[in-house]
């Protein structure tokens, strides 16, 4: 017997409205559920799959060492660094020198660049090159049932497949971070240098004078947590990816829109929460 699908004209409604209000909450739990056994699964993928975690390690930062196609997150990274530390210095310069106080542009190349645009540069630069790969690959194989056939041979998926690329992720945007926070450091020097024509040495006073570890750590920190958020995401809409090779398109471009939503959100809450009490800027002789 076949329930009825029938709903009554005065509250059809009432149960669409329903539907379509409840579908992001199951979503939501979905992907809640779906993280937690990606994190269990962490010991299970460091005991079995080693091997696959070194080679995703060599594919999300090098990737086939093309900077668009196919290629790693290094190049990206770099690129951005730049754009970041460009609009900085042209910025931060302009407005400062109205005031008279241009080379005072290194307080805020110590602190917008440290705190927030490289954080997010090297996290939209993962979520692009990398982020993407997962979630093509993943979809790809639950189209052509490969997910499933590694069920048939008694491989989990979730350790193979998830939790190993979160891992990778993790390790490889740290030292990606590093050479994006540091190139946009340079090129907000190099920028305001050029600009101005003056001498490096005011510039680099106000710099250090506001620049502290604890904010490279806490901004390391954030992006770290930027990349797992993005990875999961993207590895979610991958892994249950449906209706063919437009699907796989279709759910690339769902985890994009959600990673990067995601993160920006994820950003302002740590922001407000690392720095809102205390900001660590001080100014000194």
């Amino acid at each position: 017997m076949t329930a009825s699908t029938f709903t009554p004209p005065l509250i059809a409604p009432l149960v669409r409205l329903y539907r379509r209000s409840s579908t992001p909450v199951i979503r939501l739990g979905h992907m809640m559920v779906f993280f937690v056994r990606a994190v269990t699964a962490v010991p299970i993928a460091l005991r079995h799959y080693r091997g696959e975690f070194v080679r995703l390690l060599s594919d999300i930062a090098w990737g086939n060492g093309s900077l668009v196609v196919g290629g790693g997150t290094a190049g990206v990274a770099v690129v951005l660094g730049i754009t970041v530390g460009a609009l900085v210095g042209i910025e931060g310069y302009n407005f400062l020198d109205l005031l008279g106080l241009g080379p005072a542009t290194g307080i805020i190349s110590s602190l917008v660049n440290t705190r927030e645009l490289a954080p997010i540069a090297a996290s939209l630069a993962f979520a692009t090159q990398a982020g993407c790969r997962f979630t093509a690959q993943l979809g790809s194989m639950r189209i052509a049932e490969e997910i499933d056939a590694l069920d048939s041979i008694a491989i989990r998926p979730i350790p193979y497949l998830v939790t190993t690329r979160l891992m990778a992720s993790v390790v490889a945007v740290i030292p990606l971070y590093v050479l994006c926070l540091a190139v946009s450091y340079l090129t907000t020097q190099v920028v305001v240098y050029l600009i101005s024509g003056g001498s490096t040495g005011s510039y680099l006073h106000y710099f250090t004078l506001m620049l502290s570890g604890q904010d490279i750590l806490y901004s390391l920190l954030k992006t770290v947590i930027f990349v797992w958020i993005a990875s999961t995401v993207q590895c979610y809409y991958g892994f249950y990816a449906s209706g063919g090779p437009v699907g796989v398109g279709v759910a690339a471009g769902h985890a994009m829109r959600a990673s990067i939503t995601v993160v920006i959100i994820v950003n302002m809450l740590l922001t407000m929460a690392l720095w809102t009490v205390d900001s660590g800027a001080r100014f000194g002789g």
